[in-house]
Order: structure tokens, then C-alpha cells, then sequence
């Protein structure tokens, strides 16, 4: 990264403050109702401990510990009550958001048990025992297992039943037994979705088999269909933004592979692909260590129908094709964006890794871009949250907890955070930065437009996050695309991918900082958003010359000849009177490698 004047980071560190306050204000607020003292083991010995209070044996299960959060709740309460009300409503009825959710199951049967429980409590909150449908249970009368479902509530909740008010009951009868379901909805507690759209009512509920409950729940918002119905309509919308995202891609990979078909003998060729194919490689790595880091989320959706082992060799197989079409996605646009920047912006040489791969990574500028890095993503984060501010009050937009619940689901949280962070960070940046805005460049022939077009694909491409409407994220990720881009023609590819790499994991891991969590969670946390920190002080210290070697000594035999060729012609243009830039454009235009014309003309018109 080019050296930075003392004004510019004065100007950017008062800016990530003010930028940071914005997010503490906006965006803390909301980690208010986070609380994660319970653990994933702890959730599992109080799984077991209950089963075994019921007789239950769980020796021969197998198990499945996951964290959920009910996101259609979550959405509706932001939506109709605000952060404010959501965290007041969650305190006053002691409702939980968020659950463990401790499946015990056995391959090839149905017979399988399904415990919630409480992250702040400890409590039990929601069981279910799945039986066979010919599983025989003594049959009693309906005011007999009501008066059960009662008792049972009263005597593991507490429940007053004069807080409620009787909501619904259900029969259903097999061969032999009948299940009886009933639900009560507590009072007050109603939220209007609006005029004649149905109301969110806060239930609860128990369901009883022959003198068994065979499950229960004690707190869930049934929600009205009006609202359901808008998330499936907004769901729609998604596929259709995402779908131009996808297209777009598909188009930068056919504009990829014409380029890398046409400099196939270029200079830069082999370091480039050798760097993109060992940058990919090691994201995948990190990416399959990651899938295993999250097999308890694998395990909690396999379907006893089938063998596991079936059912794991088929999924493994859908992530192995994944992460095939993903090392694409990184090695064609990457190589084919170095040519790209060299061509559309000569001058910007901190914009690509060329420079550092002909000089050093462990050099004084890397720091310099990895420090200014954690300014930019301060930015960001504030600017983010502002955005989102501005939504939810004149637009009505809402979130969900989608990260929170994916990353608790792991063995290890940080690192699938620190695994989406750096894959999202490399892999975004390359495609939309460093190849999105060097093509636009060259073929809109203005920059502004150039950052524009990029972060505009960009944006669509976040149109199924769970963020609504789904129009809004894509306005959002786009506004931010935007900033991305001056920064990374102003300061250079460094500082973008660490700000985002650094965004990523913020937002996925400020519950376990901010929020009620283990001294684990905390620090490990705080670690993965130290890590380029450790990698600025190497380079740092290390200090090797950021001075690219010179590039006559990689040119082959060919090579060599096509510059001798080219300094005379570009010679005998200079005595004609054309300019350096002008000659720059006509010889880029026929597709002589930018490398070799930068070379010619640096000879002969000694610049």
C-alpha cells in the first residue's frame, strides 16, 4: 500500500470514531437480548439428565446439539414492536428467542426424542418424543389428558393457568392410541399484525399420548398467515434479484476466460495463476474444515429414513462440487483481474497482488494496508448501521439472527466465523473489486461508473440474506460496495479485503463480545478479529523492500524478443510526435501484453 500523509490518517481515524459511535448507538442496542449462558455442553448434560428422569436409556443414540433462533418471530416482533419492544417483550413474558435444541436419534427409526432448551435459563423448554404411528398407548378420555396437559405445566413451569386463555385442541386417532394436542394463549400478549391482517398470539402447549406428554413447549408465537405470506412474496423477490446476480456472474466468468484464452503467454500468467490457485487451495481447506466444525448442524437434519453414511456421502459430494465452482469463481477472475488492473489502471499498483508478488508481502506497506484496514472497517461498521437505522425507521426494514445461530451451531463458533470472513473477504474482493471495477473501467471508460457497476452486482448478490424487504439489503450492500471501491483505488487491494474480512466477523461474532456469553466464545472472538493485526506486526518487523524486482528478469526468450520488437516501434512513434498515453491505449487496443507495453514505454519515453 502507497504511503499515507499524516492528514489522511488523522482524517480516517476521526472518522472510524465517529463511525464507531454510530454502530455503538445503532447497532449494540440490539445485542441487548443475546444471552448464551448456557453452552452446547451444558445443553447436552441437561438433555440427557432429563431423559434419564423419564427412564430413558440415550446410550444407544446417537446425538445432535444445534442453536436456533426463531427467525420468524424474530422478524415479526422487530417489525411490529421495534428493538425497544422486542427486548421489552422478551423480558416481560420471559420468552426465548434463541434454544438449544439436543436431538437424540437412531438410523432406521422413527422412535427419536427432540429436547429445547433455554440459553439464559437453563430450562427445559420444549420436548418432543417421536413414535411410530402404530405405537400402542392406553386410551383415555380428552378431559382426562387435558387435566394431564395441565397438571404437567403447572408442575414443571409453574403456570398459572388464570394468565391464559384456552386456544385450540386437536384429536387424532391411529390404530392404538389417540394423541390429544392443547394450547393455551396467554393474555395480553397479543400483537396485531394490523387492521383485519391477524395477530401474533404468544402460545402454549402440550400434547399427550395414552398417561405419556409426549410434548410441550412453553412459550411460541403463532403468527398471522398475512405475515407468512409477505415473507414467501419477499422470498420471491429474492430469487429474482439473485438470479440478475447470478447471470452477472455467469457473464464475468465468460469475460474471464476470454481474457486468460488471450494473455495465455503473458508475462504475468504464471506467478498470477500460481498465487490464485494456492489462494484457493488453502480457502478450501479452511472451508472443509469448516464443514466438519459444523457437523452437528449436518447430523440434526439427517433423516432416519436412509443409512448415515448415504446420506453424508451424498452431501459431501454437494460440497465438494461447490467448493470446485467456488475455486473458479476465484482463480479465473483473479488472474484475468491482474491483466485487467494493468490495463484499466497502470498507475494503481497497490490495487492487485502483482506488485506484491514481485516485491514482498512482508513489507512496511503490507502493515501500513492492513492497519488502515481496521479504519476502514470501523467505517463501514458505522456506516452499515446507519444505513440500517434510516431503513427500519422510514422503510420498516428488519433482520434476522442467521450468523448467530450458524456459528453456535460449531464445534468451534470463531473459527467458522474466521472461515467465512476470510473466504467472503478474498474471494468477494477479487471478483468485484479487483476484476468488477477493472473491467468496467475499460469498457464504461469512466471510473465513477466503474465503481458503480461493481458494487451494484455486489449488492444484488446479498438479495436472499435475511434482511427485509430483500430490496433493501441489495441498496445497502451496494452503498457500502461503493465506499469499498474509492478505498480500493485510493489505498489498494489490502485495506478492502481486510475491512471486509474484519465485517464479516464482527457482525457474526459481536453476540459472543457483546452480548451474555462464556469467557471462551469472548476470547475467542476477540482473537480472530486480532489475527491480521499479527500478520501487520510480522510484516512489520520484517521489513523487506517494497520495491518490485525488475521485470525484464521473468521475461522468457519470446518475450524478450517481442519487447526489443516493440521498443522499436514504440520509438518510431515517440519521432512521429504520439504520446505515451495515446500509444498506451492503441497497442492495449491490438492486445500486446500491458506488461511489455509498460516496459517499452518506460524505455523509450523514460517515465
Amino acid at each position: 500500500m502507497k504511503k499515507i500523509t499524516l492528514r489522511e490518517w488523522v482524517a480516517f481515524g476521526l472518522l472510524a470514531l465517529f463511525f464507531a459511535g454510530a454502530w455503538f448507538k445503532f447497532g449494540y442496542p440490539r445485542l441487548s437480548c443475546v444471552d448464551l449462558s448456557v453452552d452446547r455442553g451444558q445443553a447436552l448434560s441437561i438433555a440427557q439428565n432429563y431423559l434419564a428422569s423419564l427412564k430413558v436409556d440415550t446410550r444407544d443414540y446417537r446425538k445432535a446439539v444445534v442453536f436456533k433462533s426463531d427467525a420468524g418471530s424474530d422478524c415479526y416482533l422487530q417489525k411490529t414492536l421495534g428493538i425497544n419492544g422486542q427486548r421489552d417483550f422478551i423480558k416481560k413474558y420471559n420468552y426465548d428467542l434463541f434454544s438449544w435444541e439436543v436431538r437424540f436419534f437412531r438410523p432406521y427409526q422413527k422412535e427419536e426424542y427432540s429436547i429445547e432448551i433455554s440459553p439464559q435459563t437453563s430450562q427445559v423448554i420444549g420436548f418432543v418424543h417421536a413414535i411410530e404411528e402404530v405405537a400402542a398407548r392406553p386410551l383415555i378420555e380428552k378431559d382426562a389428558a387435558r387435566t394431564l396437559a395441565e397438571d404437567f405445566l403447572r408442575r414443571n413451569f409453574g403456570i398459572d393457568f388464570a394468565d391464559y386463555d384456552f386456544h385450540e385442541e386437536k384429536t387424532k386417532r391411529y390404530e392404538l392410541r389417540t394423541d390429544y394436542a392443547f394450547s393455551w394463549e396467554r393474555k395480553g400478549a397479543r400483537i396485531p399484525w394490523g387492521n383485519d391482517a391477524g395477530a401474533a398470539k404468544l402460545l402454549l402447549g402440550a400434547t399427550v399420548s395414552g398417561e405419556e406428554v409426549r410434548g410441550f413447549y412453553r412459550g411460541a408465537l403463532d403468527l398471522p398467515e398475512k405475515f407468512g405470506r409477505q415473507i414467501a412474496k419477499e422470498a420471491v423477490l429474492g430469487d429474482y434479484l439473485y438470479t440478475i446476480h447470478f447471470l452477472a456472474l455467469t457473464f464475468i466468468l465468460g469475460c474471464s476466460i476470454i481474457i486468460l484464452l488471450k494473455r495465455k503467454d503473458s508475462v504475468l500468467m504464471p506467478a498470477c495463476r500460481n498465487f490464485f490457485w494456492l489462494a484457493a487451495l488453502v480457502i478450501i481447506a479452511l472451508n472443509l474444515f469448516s464443514w466438519f466444525n459444523d457437523f452437528q448442524s449436518l447430523l440434526a437434519v439427517y433423516p432416519t429414513t436412509s443409512s448415515f453414511s448415504a446420506f453424508f456421502g451424498i452431501y459431501l459430494v454437494k460440497v465438494l462440487i461447490s467448493l470446485t465452482i467456488f475455486t473458479v469463481l476465484i482463480i479465473l477472475p483473479g488472474v484475468a483481474g491482474e491483466f485487467l488492473r494493468r490495463e484499466a489502471f497502470p498507475d494503481k499498483q497497490y490495487s492487485s497482488f502483482w506488485h506484491f508478488l514481485r516485491a514482498s508481502f512482508l513489507s512496511r506497506a503490507l502493515a501500513r494496508g492492513v492497519l488502515f484496514g481496521y479504519l476502514c472497517f470501523m467505517v463501514f461498521l458505522g456506516l452499515q448501521a446507519i444505513i440500517f437505522r434510516m431503513g427500519q425507521r422510514y422503510l420498516g426494514v428488519w433482520e434476522t439472527w442467521s450468523s448467530l445461530t450458524q456459528f453456535s451451531s460449531a464445534y468451534v463458533p470463531f473459527f467458522t466465523a474466521f472461515v467465512i470472513g476470510i473466504t467472503a473477504g478474498f474471494q468477494e474482493e477479487v471478483i468485484f473489486r479487483l476484476f468488477g471495477v477493472s473491467w468496467a473501467k475499460k469498457y464504461l471508460k469512466n471510473t465513477l461508473l466503474a465503481v458503480i457497476f461493481a458494487a451494484l452486482i455486489w449488492g444484488i448478490g446479498h438479495s436472499q440474506y435475511a434482511v427485509y424487504p430483500v430490496w433493501f439489503r441489495s441498496i445497502e450492500v451496494t452503498i457500502l460496495g461503493i465506499v469499498f471501491g474509492f478505498v480500493f483505488l485510493r489505498y489498494g487491494i489490502i485495506p478492502v479485503i481486510v475491512a471486509h474480512y474484519l465485517f464479516n466477523v464482527f457482525l457474526g461474532v459481536s453476540p459472543y463480545l457483546f452480548g451474555k456469553s462464556s469467557l471462551y466464545l469472548f476470547s475467542g472472538a476477540l482473537f480472530i478479529l486480532l489475527l491480521p493485526l499479527f500478520l501487520a506486526a510480522k510484516a512489520y518487523f520484517a521489513n523487506h523492500p517494497d520495491q518490485e524486482e525488475p521485470a525484464a528478469e521473468i521475461l522468457s526468450e519470446n518475450q524478450r524478443y517481442n519487447l526489443e520488437v516493440l521498443i522499436d516501434f514504440v520509438s518510431r512513434k515517440k519521432l512521429a510526435g504520439l504520446g505515451s498515453d495515446q500509444l498506451r491505449e492503441e497497442l492495449l487496443r491490438h492486445d500486446w501484453d500491458a506488461l511489455l507495453v509498460t516496459l517499452a514505454i518506460k524505455e523509450v519515453y523514460k517515465q
